[in-house]
């Protein structure tokens, strides 16, 4: 019959250099079965059981208390003893564990070579048994070997799946070895420890106001104090670990380093930078074209929609490019290396970019108040209108324009979102009939809930890149001389290229007095269809724009004969027509005519008309 174990006194203790310790207790007398539970364990290093992640902390006072109850309720007597104030330095503490994790990688280095051998040699046995059958010899059915042949069958078979268990088990404790050989370096990384740092601080702060908040209250605040002293001096240390990598030519970046329009390198691929925070960098960002080598500003810009823009945190870089550099680089079709990147970015920082962009003069931008910036679209919940407001820069409801109804087409409804045709169509042809039309930017928000965008007015003419920038070569050249400067410019691309004495660009080669194209006279029996309408638009080869530019709606003989006269096409722009336009607001839209070509439809004898309904509706009276 077994004795039942004499029950002694059982202490838990807790100090921040030991942890939390069980003694008093024996294999066998139950202590360990009872507080298992509560996370107490046993271990060859601890005389008696210990309380897991313990040591070095606070003590976990609802375990001890817990397990203490669990014991003197099965009849054992229970001291607990804490002691906070007895503790290591965060110094000693950290050379303690990385001098365990060294004693680990060695313990789990010897496990593994001897699974790996173990393994090895089962393999061998299984191959040596295995050769009575190399030839493929079967086993005999009722001879005197089949007794022997089955066996080395099961034999070959055990040593096989003990090789590949034995073989799994070295993998693991090879993994096991190699994280405990890592585990310095990947502690004292700077990177992660910058993070440490901050989440430390900001542990810190809050220990702090605690403190203060307890003083105020006149309650007591030694655990507050206590934890500040002892975030102070590891945050001290890690600070000490950031020095010290950078002595050793580590490269923490920040803020100062870069500028917008920069590239960093982070994630293995570069990025142009938007924005520059205090903690983080805001980079163009595009999902469905990552992981790209280069992610430009116009990669992550789609149209109809917003920039697309992503944070990073400056731990996460690893290089810098500036700007000008990576974009000659992309010109080429090339990508600059990280030392290649680095060199550039030394010879060119980011202060130096920052100082020359301050030194540029800039001009103020004074937008007109009176000029509403956004508009905000809201449907109403049966669908069957819509409410239109003009916002100010502010977002705020503009005093100068009252919000509008919108209506759908007779038996169609709006719908719920902003991103259907129907809706969109109808807020697009009002504000062309107020002068205005949406920026690139995209929608903000639903239609149902209010959803708003950017808006601008429609300029009076639009000429194209190449003539704006021949203007401004005119404007700035010096004047030289002895030579004339010419008093005027191109009517229709507004070069300085125009000479006024033949009346002739030299940039688009207008010319007013060029004898007019006589129309085609119609064929036999197509005088109906020549007579049927057609639009005329405005395309030029340096605008990409989501809608065809409208000029005007004539018939198709009078298009063919605007659209082929030599006066109404240069080097960057020419006139098209077609006489399936599609939809207003959807496919194309008015533009101004700045009467640059009044002289060529004078000469055709053409009357142009700038209301496609009314043209449609006018040629079928006409015809019926």
């Amino acid at each position: 019959m077994t004795e039942t174990p004499e029950k002694g006194v059982i202490t838990i203790t807790h100090t921040r250099a030991e942890g939390t310790i069980l003694t008093g207790s024996s294999k066998g007398d139950g202590i360990f079965e009872i507080v298992r539970g509560h996370n107490f364990w046993f271990s060859r290093n601890v005389d008696g059981l210990f309380l897991k992640r313990s040591r070095d902390r606070e003590a976990q006072t609802w375990r001890i208390n817990a397990a203490a109850e669990a014991l003197r309720a099965a009849g054992h007597e229970v001291t607990v003893e804490i002691d906070e104030d007895t503790r290591r330095s965060f110094a000693e503490a950290e050379a303690d564990r990385e001098e365990r994790a060294a004693e680990r990688a060695d313990r789990f280095g010897d496990r593994a070579g001897r699974a790996a051998a173990s393994a090895d040699a089962r393999r061998a046995a299984a191959d040596q048994l295995s050769k009575r059958f190399e030839f493929g010899q079967p086993i005999l059915v009722g001879h005197h070997s089949e007794g022997r042949a089955r066996r080395d069958a099961a034999r070959i078979d055990a040593n096989m799946r003990a090789s590949f268990e034995d073989r799994d088990r070295a993998g693991y404790w090879s993994n096991r070895a190699q994280a405990s050989e890592s585990y310095t370096q990947h502690r004292n990384d700077p990177y992660r420890t910058l993070r440490r740092l901050e989440k430390l601080r900001a542990d810190l702060r809050a220990q702090e106001r605690h403190l203060a908040a307890a003083t105020a209250a006149g309650r007591d605040g030694a655990r507050h104090a206590r934890l500040i002293e002892e975030m102070t001096e590891e945050i001290t240390h890690w600070e000490d670990v950031v020095e010290k990598a950078k002595a050793e030519g580590v490269k923490v970046w920040g803020p100062e380093d870069f500028t917008a329009g920069d590239f960093v390198r982070t994630g293995g691929s570069w990025h142009e930078v938007i924005r520059v925070n205090s903690k983080t960098l805001s980079i163009a960002w595009n999902l469905r074209l990552a992981p790209k080598q280069v992610m430009t500003r116009e990669d992550a810009t789609v149209p109809g929609y917003r920039l697309g823009t992503f944070t990073v945190d400056y731990t996460t870089v690893r290089g810098r490019c500036p700007g000008e550099v990576m974009r000659a680089f992309l010109a080429d079709g090339k990508v600059p290396g990280t030392k290649t990147a680095h060199e550039a970015s030394e010879k060119l920082p980011a202060d130096a970019v920052r100082a020359a962009e301050a030194a540029k003069p800039k001009a103020k931008k004074r937008s007109d108040p009176k000029i509403p910036k956004r508009v905000r679209v809201e449907c109403a919940p049966d669908r069957t209108a819509a409410t239109l407001t003009f916002l100010t820069g502010r977002s705020q409801p503009h005093k100068d324009f009252e919000p509008v109804t919108l209506t759908p087409p007779e038996g169609e409804k709006f719908t719920e979102t902003i991103w259907a045709n129907t809706l969109r169509t109808a807020a697009a042809q009002y504000l062309a009939e107020r002068g205005f039309r949406f920026r690139e930017a995209g929608w903000s928000g639903e239609s149902i809930q209010g959803a708003s965008r950017a808006i601008e007015e429609i300029p009076a003419a639009e000429p194209a890149p190449e003539a704006v920038e021949d203007k401004k070569r005119a404007e700035q050249a010096p004047a030289v001389e002895g030579q004339s400067v010419p008093a005027e410019t191109c009517p229709m691309c507004h070069s300085g290229q125009w000479n006024p004495q033949v009346r002739v660009c030299g940039h688009c080669h207008h010319n007013p007095a060029a004898t007019p194209t006589p129309a085609p006279a119609p064929a036999a029996g197509a005088q109906d269809w020549q007579e049927g309408m057609a639009m005329v638009f405005i395309v030029s080869k340096n605008t990409r724009r989501a809608r065809k530019r409208a000029l005007w709606a004539m018939t198709r003989r009078e298009a063919q004969a605007v659209c082929g006269d030599s006066r109404t096409s240069g080097r960057s722009y020419m006139l098209t027509w077609s006489d399936r336009p599609g939809d207003e607001g959807t496919d194309w839209e008015w533009v101004p005519d700045n009467g640059s070509l009044d002289p060529v439809l004078e000469d055709l004898g053409i009357t142009p008309r700038r209301e496609w309904t009314a043209a449609r509706e006018a040629v079928a009276a006409a015809t019926a």
